[in-house]
């Protein structure tokens, strides 16, 4: 008898405990029905270090996103999103780090990295997890030639770039140049592509590669300062970040070398590049191309700049818009998938047709940004600093 009670005891709580858990998944299931759910994405960029500014920008570009963007319904459930933002200073050794973290935290696609480096080291991991990762600002033509299926780029190469650089500056008159990187897989990658092109309409160009600066501007550039006299060249491009592109401004005109036309790519383009420069005096002239369209190419721009602005307090910096239509191809891509899962949201993506800031987005093969069919180097804007900002030549 005792034995018996024992059993019929023992079978009375596991059926209550049955009965708690049913009532409990019920329960579950109608507060998750009756209320939004949160959806993770990633945010691999750069808050500290010589891109701060840029970096900044573009977390506030997404956070105008991500608002603009949530809402969106998966099998009749609303989602809102919410932006999991780290920061590896735009150090390619630290991005290993933040994509695991990202992956750790259980995102559903990335926006990032800033910078080609970061993107090239930190793109193998979430290509492992499955996750999908869109850059806006990773314009280095590698990486989309390494057969990597999870990523995407709302930026253009710096193939198409690095040959419009070349070619206005032999416009310019340009004819003994001394093209200059910093080391970093994007400044590499843009001065190989740059010095091609010259050589071939003739030009004389001698390399240099100088080092990465410091947040109190103290990078060193005399011996490269010293290769421009001896070389006597009319034309410096510089390939890398607008810190650096600072000093050595400042420095040549230290040597009496301000005569020599300065000239960058997209790395140079933050209006942050006088206080580098010693002051506005000094940066006035640089000139520069971009690895994205131009305002006048972009039919949402406007509405934009002055959303961001109202939300910011200020106007957006480089590829701030590239990112936000980043976030909108990747909730686009969410929305056509019906689903959350990595191998579905690539599979979308590389089909995705999105309309955002710069109009109609979608990706290729290689999930490079789609072109018109006859690209040419037109595409690619040119700037001119004047001491504050840069102003659109073309």
């Amino acid at each position: 008898m005792e034995r018996i009670a024992r059993v019929r005891w023992m079978a009375f709580v596991l059926l209550f405990a049955l009965l708690i858990a049913v009532v409990a998944s019920v329960s579950g299931c109608a507060i998750s029905d009756d209320t939004e759910r949160v959806v993770k994405v990633g945010v691999h960029t750069s808050l500290t270090g010589g891109l701060a500014d840029t970096g900044s920008s573009i977390v506030d570009a997404l956070e105008l996103a991500a608002e603009d963007f949530s809402g969106f319904e998966i099998n009749g459930r609303a989602y809102e999103i919410e932006l999991i933002v780290l920061d590896d200073a735009g150090d390619p050794s630290l991005a290993p780090v933040i994509a695991q973290d990202l992956v750790d935290e259980g995102v559903v696609g990335v926006i990032g990295a800033l910078t080609s480096g970061s993107t090239n080291a930190a793109l193998p991991l979430y290509e492992a997890a499955g996750i999908p990762l869109i850059s806006g600002s990773a314009t280095m033509a590698d990486i989309t030639e390494a057969g990597f299926e999870n990523f995407f780029r709302t930026c253009l190469r710096d193939d198409l770039q690095g040959q419009a650089l070349a070619e206005w500056a032999y416009e310019l008159g340009s004819r003994r140049v001394v093209v200059m990187d910093d080391g970093s897989d994007y400044a590499v990658g843009l001065a190989d592509e740059v010095q091609v092109q010259l050589e071939a309409m003739a030009v004389e160009v001698l390399r240099e590669t100088g080092e990465v600066g410091s947040a109190d501007f103290s990078a060193d550039f005399s011996d490269q300062v010293g290769a421009v006299a001896t070389f006597d060249s009319d034309t410096v491009i510089f390939t890398g970040y607008h810190r650096e592109a600072g000093i050595l401004r400042r420095q040549l005109l230290e040597a009496g070398l301000g005569d020599v036309r300065f000239m960058g790519g997209d790395g140079i383009k933050s209006d942050e590049i006088a206080a580098s420069a010693g002051g506005s005096e000094n940066a006035v002239g640089l000139l520069c191309t971009f690895g994205g369209f131009s305002v006048e190419q972009m039919p949402g721009y406007t509405e934009f700049a002055s959303r961001f602005e109202e939300a910011a307090g200020r106007g957006p910096g480089p590829y701030a818009e590239n990112n936000y239509d980043a976030l909108g191809a990747l909730v686009r891509a969410m929305a056509d998938a019906q689903s959350f899962e990595g191998a579905d949201l690539i599979a979308a993506l590389h089909e995705v047709e999105f309309t955002g800031v710069m109009g109609p987005i979608g990706f290729d093969e290689k999930g490079d940004l789609q072109t018109p069919e006859e690209v040419g180097t037109d595409l690619i804007p040119r700037f001119r600093f004047d001491g504050q900002v840069w102003v659109l030549l073309q």
